[in-house]
């Protein structure tokens, strides 16, 4: 169920190159979550910052091992003004937030994982979503393979956390880690190598990424799930921002659907980008 509140900041990681994960409290939503889902995040201060933003719910944080989560955490980077008055902020700070939003991701039921493959793919910030679906995931997470393209290595955020989780394949535009290429070339030859096994495909990146990824897995005729990154001012359908174009409309009145309610998670068959 979808709440507004004003909710504490359990803390601050700086993870080195404008990149930070943002801690903040608020046990029903950690408890609720589903990975692909967001948070609009602001201050409560509307003279400091007017319009608040879209992130996705990296993962949640329980206070001890083996009890429900307690908190959530946000994965970004420093690009503007908000996610720099963001970066300021330290344990105890408050900030306000209205979520969960939108659909996330849909998994293979547990009769289903055992002939279904998931395979991600994240384009630089494009891995926030994929902690907390490994954390959801489970023992099942060990048998997902991610595909993890950045420019260089300091944009492999948490790389070493994915390691100990799944199969982790990196790509680099300059080399700096895994091999010379865009993420797009060894997803598509895992796809090639063995095409009558069943997969999933979730992507969540830049959207040329996006529509590589969605083109590579129409053309194999693979189930491929897109974490759309739209600019989304309000989080609830109503500014009209967000919206994406269908690819089978039922009619012209219905040739756009918003990414903040009718996704941001979409079947790569349903929209256009």
């Amino acid at each position: 169920m979808t709440e507004n509140r004003d909710c504490t900041v359990a803390g601050q990681r700086e993870l080195g190159e404008d990149y930070f994960l943002l801690q903040v409290a608020w046990p029903e939503l950690a408890n609720q979550v589903c990975a692909g889902q967001f948070v609009m995040l602001g201050l409560p201060d509307i003279g400091e910052m007017l319009i608040r933003r879209p992130f996705s719910v990296a993962r949640t944080v329980a206070s001890e091992p083996g009890r429900a989560p307690c908190s959530f955490e946000i994965l970004y980077k420093v690009y503007g003004r908000a996610t720099r008055a963001f970066s300021r902020l330290r344990a105890g700070a408050v900030v306000s937030v209205l979520g969960p939003l939108g659909r996330g991701f849909w998994l293979p039921d547990e009769s289903e994982h055992d002939r279904t493959e998931i395979v991600l793919v994240a384009g630089g910030i494009g891995n926030a979503p994929f902690p907390l679906l490994l954390q959801q995931l489970g023992p099942r997470a060990q048998h997902v393979s991610l595909f993890f393209g950045g420019r260089s290595r300091e944009d492999l955020t948490l790389l070493s956390w994915f390691r100990e989780r799944c199969q982790v394949i990196t790509t680099t535009e300059d080399g700096s880690e895994g091999r010379r290429a865009l993420v797009t070339e060894p997803l598509a030859e895992k796809l090639d190598d063995d095409p009558n096994r069943r997969r999933v495909v979730l992507a969540c990146g830049p959207q040329p990424m996006l529509k590589a990824v969605a083109e590579i897995c129409l053309a194999r005729e693979v189930l491929c799930q897109l974490a759309l990154e739209e600019t989304i001012a309000c989080g609830f359908g109503v500014c009209l921002g967000c919206v994406v174009e269908q690819r089978h409309p039922a009619s012209e009145f219905e040739r756009y659907v918003r990414v903040c309610t009718e996704g941001p998670v979409f079947d790569a068959r349903e929209v256009i980008l």
